[in-house]
């Protein structure tokens, strides 16, 4: 498999000038066609690329040409487009009239609004369907109630003397998905399932295993036995299909777990540790910290 080039959030947002930003890992900005991404000499400025983003982009006038996962796609305006970071993205074009909004969420902001809000499996369910569909057309009054539900995100977003500044950032971008989910699902009938390969079947297949399985089970091998494939090809298409192995989709679901669940007060790290089944609290607060940079305490203070 071609190894992309994996664009962090940081480097992504210090490339873009107009834009709100909360934290760092969360952004709205305004795209037109003088904003450039990166150096314009640059001879890689338009390879094939990865994020470590979910990016979503809705139009308004001009043209944008761009390929996810290599196939083309030619933007026209009133579009909403969902880049996620398994797609392999490439800029081909932009028109000097381009006009659009782009949101620019973080795994670790997108984590946070899964532990309070969201049915994940919902989720996983429909993730091949929008992986397969990443752009929509809209009506004019569909770009205009996403317009403005992108400007409420914005107006909560300057309200940084707020102590509930976090939540009301995290409850409007809710509030917004809600928005786009309510217009996808009246589209949803011109949505042609797509024909999954051998391998996104797989995978699809291992998402619906790991959210069901993943506080219990933590090593490669039950996955692929329940699979019936071995553990080397599971990681294999994993590494192919999104860049990540399945080591690391396991302990990134086994972290959302934690997180969620260290948001309850009334249970204790240990109890915790034992619900996502790890040997005692010592090793579960080693596996927290490696991949959070903090404590499961200091995670429940913050």
């Amino acid at each position: 498999m071609e190894k992309l080039p994996l664009i962090e959030l940081a480097e992504l947002n210090k490339s873009i000038i107009f834009r709100d930003s909360f934290q760092d890992i969360f952004s709205v900005a305004d795209l037109d066609g003088s904003i450039e991404f990166g150096d314009v000499d640059a001879p890689e400025r338009y390879a094939p690329m990865r994020l470590d983003a979910l990016l979503m982009v809705l139009t308004f006038e001009g043209t944008l040409e761009i390929s996810l996962d290599y196939v083309p796609y030619t933007i026209n305006p009133n579009t909403f487009i969902t880049i996620m970071p398994t797609h392999a993205l490439q800029l081909n074009k932009i028109s000097p009239d381009f006009k659009g909004r782009l949101l620019i969420a973080s795994k670790e902001f997108l984590d946070d609004c899964n532990t309070s809000y969201g049915n994940r499996n919902h989720s996983i369910a429909n993730y091949m369907e929008v992986r397969k569909n990443p752009c929509t057309e809209l009506e004019p009054e569909e770009t205009q109630k996403l317009e403005e539900s992108i400007g409420v995100i914005q107006e909560k977003m300057k309200e940084r003397t707020h102590f509930y500044q976090k939540e009301l950032v995290q409850n409007a971008f809710i509030g917004f998905l809600l928005e786009l989910a309510n217009i996808l699902l009246g589209k949803k009938d011109r949505l042609i399932r797509p024909t999954l390969s051998r391998k996104e079947e797989l995978f699809e297949q291992f998402l619906q295993l790991l959210f069901e399985h993943c506080k219990e089970q933590h090593v490669v091998t039950f996955y692929a036995e329940k699979l019936f494939i071995t553990p080397q090809y599971l990681s294999l298409i994993l590494k192919e299909l999104t860049g990540k192995s399945a080591n690391k989709w396991i302990d990134d679901a086994l972290i959302v777990e934690a997180k969620i669940l260290l948001k309850a007060p009334q249970a204790t790290v240990q109890q915790v540790a034992d619900v996502l089944h790890f040997s005692d609290q010592s090793t579960f607060g080693k596996f927290f910290k490696k991949h959070m940079g903090i404590s499961p305490m200091e995670y429940r203070k913050s």
